[in-house]
């Protein structure tokens, strides 16, 4: 008993020893009441003295009273951060228990079981050195600390405070901020949805800011008003009712050069640095940002949808890269006053239509093929698990057998497909992974439609792909901030160009060149977009790609030069289809004229080919080697060991007449000629006959002249039978079978007689008729040639015994 009483007594000196070691030096809870000074950051441009934006702290922050705060939204804070606020003494112990066992045995920091005090102890007691600390001291005098603050502060007090005080993203503190920034309007005068939606974006205010993902905030929202169902604030329908209210997000103007570059700017500082020290450290940034580009960009996107607006087009985004990934411009909408305008387009996923079609011959190239090996563009189809899936090209025609540049360089659809079920889905979303796309995760979710951009991308990562490729297929991620420094002007991030690892493969320079090589070039693609288009940039040598998602929705244009990288959306946010915008005359509308006032001042070189690209001719109707029966001989480029190589050959053939009957002994010699014609794979043999491409397989007709008859039957068509016995006599030279079918077309044969030996105006054969119906017969002679060929007679006769 002693033994117990001695160990209660040592647990309890131990506790309080340590509550005195961690409890030193905490701030008296009182100081709650005021806030600390701060010193205001900046965002510049790249030229370091144009101001972008000014973080203004308290000019963001505007404090309420707690009854001028919704009850909704205080039940719904309460339900989502801390259901347990009102009996908790500031610290919630099962929590902590909870999420103690939770990060030990995940092995890492999986949850945190931080109370509304705790959150707000840490965010204004607390030193923001302190606050940024992952460890148990700094939890255990957080702890202490909020249950020193709920010993002084009444549980309405401390929900005020932390509701003015939280961030709520997009630069909004507390609530009336918040409510302000994403709806204009007073916290006082949100409905049920929006009140809800607010009180969800603490946890992760980057993540879920409305502007930037609308969807993913919307999740969150229905957690809340789940978790609000749990804690018996509201019922299931009420839940469901809320959330079918409509969000509209409305901004107030804001003084603010590139809007949507600073948010992404700032986004970006607050998840290295935390919001705290980006409010109140007074930082300097020093962005990537060119305003002369910045204000071109915006000048060429509303000149643009002006004339598109017709045709149902509201919005468009334009991203211009640097060749190293400076971002020198970024318009995120049109106008970023209007409804949705604060929605940032370019980090926005939608479908990319063609777009994404380089990179599947990027991977085709890797696994062997060249520029020059044939697909064929014929009517497809695939099955899977029940699905067919049968994609068309655009303007709904097929061109038979195209060459891997042909068929990039004109966007087919159906080669593009095949180039991917050649690759593998899986292999082209690891690929596109490594070029910096992140909307791509499990390749067992995606199917062949990936070809033609069934899945979403952000137009700011696909712009950064396209930088890739004009890298020579290395990494290149884009960078928007060039340097941070402090109040005291210490350095505290500086940016420096680096050589971004290949991601093709041991000819990753070689792979990347060829299909820049394609896509700049303007020959090849005239097949489907004519002379003259809208990709060709006179005197400026550009690899361009434009992109059309289905019923016309997203319409895209990224391209390069050795200069400059440009991408360019343009639809609707909401995703309402356009009136026929296509890639070509939306999208590239935008990037043909930024790239032509790019380079009005600076001077665009050819993209020279790096060591290891050859050029050798090629048969062009194979994608091999040349032969002496290849038709069309041309220069194709490759790298080295890599040259063409194809499976397919030319097939000689005698023929007679207009060559599209195989030549027999009866033809006459000077009717006979020998031709080429190339053999398709097994799967395109039915399409190549179908459109005349096929070698003959008849042979030709017999002539007048009854010598030189190989199958004669002395036979008027139309003879009646009236015997049983019925002899057919005729000429067969060469080893024949003679056999009879009911009907005029039979299906099914009997043979009478078959010989090896010809016969010569005699004796073929004897039909005994007995047993058999009276109508119509047709009686056949086959012979066959010396070189395994048939020649086929055939008359028809009546049986009326």
């Amino acid at each position: 008993m002693f033994g117990v009483l001695a160990l209660v007594m040592f647990g309890c000196a131990g506790l309080v020893s340590l509550y005195f070691y961690y409890s030193r030096d905490l701030p008296p809870p009182e100081l709650i009441d005021q806030y600390r000074s701060f010193e205001n950051s900046q965002i510049y441009a790249r030229d370091g003295y144009t101001l972008l934006y000014e973080v203004i702290g308290l000019g963001v922050r505007v404090p309420v009273t707690l009854d001028r705060i919704p009850k909704i939204l205080r039940d719904a804070t309460v339900a989502v951060e801390d259901a347990n606020f009102y009996k908790n003494p500031g610290v919630d112990v099962p929590s902590i228990v909870r999420a103690f066992w939770q990060n030990v045995t995940a092995g890492t920091t999986v949850s945190g079981a931080s109370t509304i005090t705790m959150q707000l102890v840490r965010t204004i007691l607390l030193t923001p050195e302190e606050a940024q600390q992952q460890s148990i001291e700094r939890k255990i005098r957080e702890a202490i600390l909020a249950i020193r603050v709920g010993q002084v502060y009444s549980k309405d007090q401390i929900l005020s405070l932390y509701l003015n005080e939280v961030y709520y993203g997009a630069q909004a503190y507390g609530v009336e901020a918040a409510a302000l920034r994403y709806f204009n309007k007073h916290v006082w005068q949100l409905n049920r949805g929006e009140a809800t939606l607010l009180a969800g974006l603490p946890q992760s205010p980057s993540n879920y800011n409305p502007f930037e993902n609308l969807p993913l905030a919307r999740q969150r929202q229905r957690i809340v008003l789940d978790r609000m169902v749990e804690a018996g604030f509201i019922t299931p329908a009420e839940a469901d009712s809320i959330f079918a209210e409509p969000i509209q997000l409305v901004a107030p103007e804001t003084p603010i050069t590139a809007p949507h570059f600073v948010f992404y700017v700032y986004d970006q500082l607050v998840q290295r640095f935390g919001k705290d020290m980006m409010d109140r450290g007074g930082l300097r940034v020093i962005t990537t940002l060119d305003p002369t580009w910045q204000n071109q960009a915006e000048q060429v996107v509303a000149a643009k949808m002006a004339e598109l607006r017709d045709r149902n087009a509201t919005n468009a985004g334009v991203v211009v890269l640097a060749p190293d990934g400076q971002i020198l411009a970024m318009v995120g909408s049109v106008d970023y006053n209007a409804p949705d305008g604060q929605v940032n387009v370019t980090l926005a996923p939608r479908q990319p239509g063609s777009a994404l079609k380089p990179f599947i011959y990027a991977a085709a190239l890797q696994s062997g093929w060249t520029p020059a090996t044939i697909l064929f563009d014929i009517p497809s189809r695939w099955q899977k698990d029940g699905v067919v899936y049968e994609p068309r090209n655009y303007d709904g025609r097929f061109r038979g057998p195209v060459s891997v540049r042909t068929a990039l360089a004109n966007s087919l659809n159906i080669p593009a497909v095949k180039a991917l079920e050649y690759v593998g889905v899986e292999h082209f979303v690891n690929l596109m992974s490594a070029f910096g796309i992140t909307t791509f995760t499990d390749p067992s979710r995606y199917s062949l439609a990936m070809a033609l951009g069934s899945n979403e991308v952000r137009l700011l990562e696909l712009t950064g792909a396209y930088a890739g490729l004009r890298a020579g297929g290395r990494l290149v991620q884009p960078v928007a901030i060039l340097r941070v420094t402090n109040s005291r002007n210490e350095i505290l991030e500086s940016w420096q160009p680096t050589r971004g690892k290949p991601l093709l493969g041991p000819y990753n320079e070689q792979i990347a060149f060829l299909i820049t090589d394609i896509l700049s070039d303007n020959a090849a693609r005239r097949l489907v977009f004519g002379r003259n288009n809208v990709m060709e940039l006179p005197g400026i040598p550009a690899a361009v790609k434009t992109g059309t998602s289905n019923d016309y929705r997203d319409s895209w244009a990224v391209g390069y030069s050795t200069e400059i990288v440009i991408g360019v959306w343009v639809g609707n946010n909401d995703g309402r289809p356009m009136a026929e915008v296509a890639g070509a005359n939306g999208a590239g509308l935008i990037w043909r004229e930024l790239m032509l006032r790019y380079h009005a001042r600076h001077q665009a070189k050819p993209f020279a080919p790096p060591p290891g690209i050859v050029e050798l001719p090629v048969c062009a109707e194979t994608g091999g080697p040349p032969f002496p029966e290849c038709r069309h001989v041309i220069t194709e480029r490759f790298f080295e060991k890599n040259g063409p190589v194809s499976t397919m050959t030319y097939q000689l053939y005698r023929v007679g007449g207009d060559g599209s009957c195989l030549a027999t002994p009866y033809t006459p010699p000077e009717e006979v000629r020998t031709i080429a014609v190339l053999t398709y794979p097994p799967e395109v043999e039915d399409w190549a006959r179908r459109n005349g491409l096929a070698p003959p397989t008849r042979y030709c007709p017999q002539p007048n002249d009854p010598d030189r008859a190989i199958a004669l039957l002395d036979l008027d068509e139309s003879s009646v039978v009236t015997t049983t016995l019925f002899f057919v006599k005729g000429t067969a030279r060469g080893p024949f079978i003679l056999d009879i079918g009911q009907g005029i077309d039979p299906t099914d044969w009997q043979v009478l007689s078959q010989s090896s030996q010809p016969v010569e105006d005699n004796l073929l054969g004897m039909w005994n008729a007995v047993g058999w119906r009276a109508g119509d017969y047709t009686i056949r002679l086959r012979v066959t040639m010396p070189d395994g060929g048939v020649i086929e007679e055939r008359r028809r006769i009546r049986y009326a015994p």
